[in-house]
């Protein structure tokens, strides 16, 4: 079937002689069309074949190379820029054997060329040959074309897709934003009350057991109130409306500052933290959102890790960067979850059950205040083998020490 197809095709083919014998022509029209070809046109005059070519698509040309007015080889050079990037076959006829005539042919962009007088089955299989060439090529270019369409076609699907995408995270973090900061009212007044109640400042005093209760809303609120807090926090830098308040900061002393607010909870999972420093690394730095990273690290490590573990967190400086480096031997972090555990709300073990609290933006939140500050977080990590979360500063934010009197950052 495909074999048909095909020799329909080249028996359609366009074929166009160029002789200016006229009987010549008309013999090399008979023999191709004895053999079934349709599409035969001959022309004795050389300078219409130009403009001939652009009128009409050809898929062979069957060229004579001495030609009054222009010569085959002028004919070709004049053709190149007819033709441009399509492939036709030209078919050279000559009654010239000579190793120059036929170098030059070649030379010129010929496909092929044929001494006269021929022999009809050379000349109708070297036709065919070339024919079969040239609908391969049209074949291949209608199917690129198509794939082009095609691939056109889907980059701009594509393309709506993700603008519609887009619109919609933007309308998410607008309504987390919008949602988390008319939260923080309410809660306020919950907490604030609920001290003033467990202060036993009002009268008669409150019973022990209600006391307990005003307590754990206390706690509640509080907990609720720290979460809505990341959520606005973590919206606040998705949408680039965050703004740093840089100043030179003791990168060492922050970091022993996070690991003394978290003793407590290492303590109750008897998680011993030890902390390696080179020396002393000043940075200019947002110190807030600078420690609110480094206790997300910290309390991940420790959280994630087993009853007993270990963790060593790390302060080092090169030419190139800060390096602050954090390392637990807990249980490591499954493959499938690694690759999206900087997405918002995704939870280190992957658990459904969520044997550990939180709501999945301690390392998003990482990452965005690293990126923030023109830095980068990188997680390595191996079931059974523990997890190493690095964040690295340029260097360019490496100061010499703290600030001057005037509060000035003092430079390298």
């Amino acid at each position: 079937m495909i074999n048909a197809e095909i020799d329909r095709e080249i028996k359609d083919a366009a074929v166009l002689i160029v002789d200016d014998n006229l009987s010549n022509v008309d013999l090399l029209r008979e023999i191709l069309r004895h053999q079934g070809y349709t599409n035969v046109r001959g022309e004795t005059d050389p300078r219409l074949v130009p403009d001939l070519c652009r009128e009409h698509s050809f898929d062979i040309l069957l060229l004579d190379i001495r030609m009054p007015h222009l010569t085959g080889f002028q004919l070709i050079e004049l053709l190149r820029p007819v033709f441009g990037d399509d492939y036709v076959p030209i078919l050279v006829l000559t009654a010239q054997a000579d190793q120059e005539t036929r170098r030059k042919a070649l030379e010129m962009s010929a496909n092929d060329f044929l001494t006269k007088p021929f022999v009809t089955w050379e000349l109708l299989q070297r036709v065919r040959n070339m024919l079969q060439i040239r609908m391969l090529y049209k074949e291949t270019r209608r199917q690129n074309r198509e794939l082009e369409h095609r691939v056109d076609e889907r980059t701009h699907e594509l393309r709506e897709a993700l603008v519609l995408s887009r619109k919609a995270d933007r309308a998410k973090l607008d309504f987390l934003a919008v949602m988390s900061h008319e939260l923080r009212t309410p809660l306020n007044a919950i907490i604030g009350f609920s001290e003033v109640i467990s202060s036993q400042h009002l009268k008669p005093p409150m019973p022990p057991d209600y006391l307990d209760y005003v307590k754990l809303i206390e706690e509640s609120g509080k907990h609720l109130l720290d979460m809505v807090n990341r959520i606005l926090e973590y919206t606040k830098g998705s949408t680039g409306t965050m703004v740093l308040e840089e100043k030179a900061v003791n990168l060492g002393d922050l970091l022993l500052c996070c690991i003394d607010k978290l003793a407590a909870k290492a303590q109750a999972k008897q998680v011993s933290v030890m902390f390696k420093a080179q020396e002393p690394v000043w940075a200019l730095v947002d110190e807030r959102r600078m420690s609110q990273l480094t206790l997300s690290v910290l309390d991940n490590a420790i959280k994630f890790n087993t009853n007993g573990g270990a963790v060593t967190a790390e302060l080092s400086r090169d030419q190139s960067s800060i390096v602050l480096e954090v390392v637990d031997n807990g249980p490591g972090i499954p493959a499938d979850i690694q690759a999206r555990i900087f997405d918002p709300f995704t939870q280190g073990d992957g658990a459904i059950d969520r044997r550990h609290e939180g709501i999945g933006l301690g390392l998003p939140i990482v990452q965005r205040y690293a990126q923030i500050h023109d830095g980068e977080v990188e997680l390595i990590s191996q079931p059974g083998a523990g997890t190493t979360v690095r964040v690295r500063l340029p260097a360019e934010r490496l100061r010499a020490s703290g600030p001057n009197d005037d509060g000035t950052a003092t430079g390298i």
